[in-house]
């Protein structure tokens, strides 16, 4: 299992490059979409077998608390039909699965700050048992998304994406076990640079019960 892509946005684009014109309502799904975007340019392409796992913190919170704010005070005549998908958590995912043509499995976790670590162990196991050929596994919330791409791969398939200019992390372990006495993270968008850094070989992450061991 290869880690070969990853995207990160905290500002989203003018334009964001996705296999199918989507409409956009929240800051958070334009930030998904181009986290996603990034991602993909640096792994040249995706199996078809590919499966999304996100998890979401407070990215559809202000969203939620409008909608329902106009239901309250108008009733059902205040409820707005734009606004009503996204009292779902699964709703940027659902759009990313559209703009991307993802046909795998189809994943939100709403755990808090732990959410993202969550999606990518989650991603982690739909690999390992052959459920999904590849993952993208993100994160988001009002401000910042971050995703990674997840593949399995053969020695020879792995070579081949190196030659193709893919730079390639070898997942070599993975512990969901729950570990005492590490730190704890209070957002999402810090678990987004604990990933970043360790896939970049700077720091060692084992947090929040989660562990997942890298090689170049």
């Amino acid at each position: 299992i290869f880690i070969t892509g990853m995207g990160t946005c905290g500002e989203a684009p003018a334009h964001i490059e996705t296999s199918r014109a989507v409409k956009t309502v929240l800051k958070a799904e334009e930030l998904s979409l181009a986290a996603v975007s990034a991602a993909m340019r640096q792994i040249r392409n995706l199996e078809l077998d590919t499966g999304i796992v996100f998890g979401i913190d407070n990215a559809i919170d202000r969203c939620k608390a409008e909608f329902f704010k106009g239901l309250l005070a108008e009733g059902p005549i205040g409820a707005s039909p734009l606004l009503f998908p996204y009292t779902s958590h699964n709703a940027i995912t659902a759009q990313t699965t559209i703009a991307f043509g993802i046909k795998g499995e189809n994943i939100t976790i709403a755990s808090g700050a732990a959410s993202f670590l969550k999606a990518v162990g989650y991603g982690f196991e739909l690999l390992h048992r052959d459920v999904m050929n590849a993952v993208i596994a993100g994160g988001v919330s009002e401000n910042r998304a971050m995703v990674i791409i997840m593949e399995s791969l053969t020695s020879d398939e792995a070579q081949k994406k190196k030659e193709e200019g893919v730079c390639l992390r070898e997942v070599i372990g993975y512990n969901n076990t729950l570990l005492q006495g590490e730190v704890r993270i209070k957002t999402i968008e810090e678990s987004f640079s604990m990933v970043e850094g360790f896939i970049e070989g700077k720091n060692k992450l084992a947090l929040a019960g989660w562990m997942l061991q890298v090689k170049a």
